[in-house]
């Protein structure tokens, strides 16, 4: 039974919240917030951690769960994007796969041993990242052409808020009760800065009832797509830069907390205040790529970025000084947050308003797709050199900045265009 007096309170919460200004930009970039919380404790820190030291298994043991999860995304995203395009509505999409990540990553620890808690975390990722398809293809929703890049750049930079302040919520229950205690409270406060997003971003009423048939519909038009591939060839030059460069630096967040923990010497303890050091410049930096997207356009704000990759790829490699570890940390977090903030706005350039979700279904491909190879590569590559002890851990981040380097060739070759392709 509620209190007296807290219905009253509750509305008029309710009622202010409804006269923010930008009031559905905040909710929108509040899932940033939210999802940054699974991707820092689940994908980045506790749970590879409580794989490899605490239940004991091989780096390939997870290599393989989150590449065969990433596959099942890689296969499925486009499709879901086209879905969404057909249906009209991104936001109950966005719900469900939410509220069902929520419910699995809880479950991870509770439910049976390390091979339960591997197939719950592959289940879990698989929601979370499709969840992606459908949030950013809510940016053109809540944003226009000329302040694009700021909003993008507003969304990474509440999300790095998120980072911190899940790290640190966090840090108590692992502290006390070890790693398998940050999975539950993670999976609540994901559910719960979600819900803004669910409640406040509007969108135009469905043309259609949701129906099995947008399925069938949504392969038909990813495949109308591919068969007409020429009339993309700009875009997906940009998706397929986006899978190379992505393949590094994904991998290289994934496995970070492992290098530094035993090549460099770091401590739990560390590693959390190296991961909110790289997240307070990630801050930084997707403001400030935020305003330089909507300044100088995205391409040029991505080859200042990737430039500011290979420096931390090749530091990160050649370094036997644990304290350049926190230089490291701050320029990988001012460049992350100028990934994702320049990429994103990037490709709502270059698609089709009408295919914006099918497209971001694409983007959302090449990411998955690079994290099936990146980790395998990384797995492979530390595993089978075991040899050349720690060497194997530079050699393994010098073979994901080749893919870096990729990219970044294969990205000067994409048309920076706005509206229709450049003649």
């Amino acid at each position: 039974m509620n209190a007296p007096g807290s219905r009253p309170a509750k509305l008029a919460l309710a009622a202010l919240w409804q006269k923010v200004p930008g009031r559905p930009v905040l909710s929108w970039a509040l899932y940033d917030f939210a999802n940054t919380l699974f991707a820092i404790n689940i994908l980045s820190l506790y749970f590879v951690l409580w794989v490899t030291e605490d239940q004991g298994a091989s780096q390939t043991s997870f290599s393989l769960t989150i590449s065969g999860s990433m596959l099942a995304v890689a296969l499925c995203s486009p499709m879901l994007g086209a879905v969404s395009d057909r249906y009209g509505r991104r936001i109950p999409l966005l719900m469900a796969v939410v509220v069902v990540c929520v419910v699995l990553t809880g479950a991870i620890g509770q439910v049976g041993g390390l091979i339960a808690g591997l197939a719950l975390f592959a289940a879990a990722n698989f929601c979370y990242q499709t969840g992606n398809v459908f949030y950013d293809s809510l940016l053109p929703t809540v944003s226009t052409e000329e302040n694009r890049g700021r909003i993008s750049g507003l969304g990474v930079g509440i999300g790095y808020v998120g980072t911190i302040t899940g790290i640190l919520m966090i840090a108590p229950f692992v502290d006390r009760w070890g790693r398998e205690a940050a999975f539950l409270p993670t999976a609540a406060l994901f559910l719960l800065f979600s819900i803004p997003c669910f409640l406040f971003v509007k969108e135009a009423k469905p043309e259609i009832p949701f129906n099995a048939g947008l399925i069938k519909d949504g392969y038909s038009r990813l495949i109308t797509t591919l068969v007409n591939a020429r009339q993309h060839s700009n875009l997906l030059k940009f998706i397929a830069a986006r899978f190379l460069y992505v393949d590094g630096i994904n991998t290289l967040l994934i496995f970070m907390a492992v290098y530094v923990t035993q090549v460099i010497g770091f401590s739990d303890g560390q590693v959390r205040l190296l991961l909110i050091t790289s997240t307070t410049f990630a801050i930084v930096g997707s403001f400030f790529f935020g305003q330089m997207v909507d300044r100088v356009g995205p391409k040029r704000t991505l080859t200042v970025v990737l430039t500011l990759w290979v420096a931390v790829f090749v530091i990160a490699a050649v370094t036997f000084y644990a304290p350049v570890f926190w230089l490291v940390g701050a320029l990988a977090g001012i460049a992350l947050g100028g990934t994702w903030t320049a990429d994103r706005a990037f490709l709502t350039r270059l698609a089709p308003p009408e295919q914006m979700g099918e497209f971001f279904g694409l983007y959302q491909l090449a990411g998955r797709f690079a994290a099936v190879t990146g980790p395998l590569i990384w797995g492979l590559t530390v595993d089978n050199l075991v040899g050349l002890g720690d060497w194997r851990f530079r050699i393994g981040i010098l073979a994901l900045l080749l893919n870096v380097c990729l990219g970044f060739l294969v990205l000067t070759k994409v048309r920076e265009q706005r509206g229709s392709p450049v003649q």
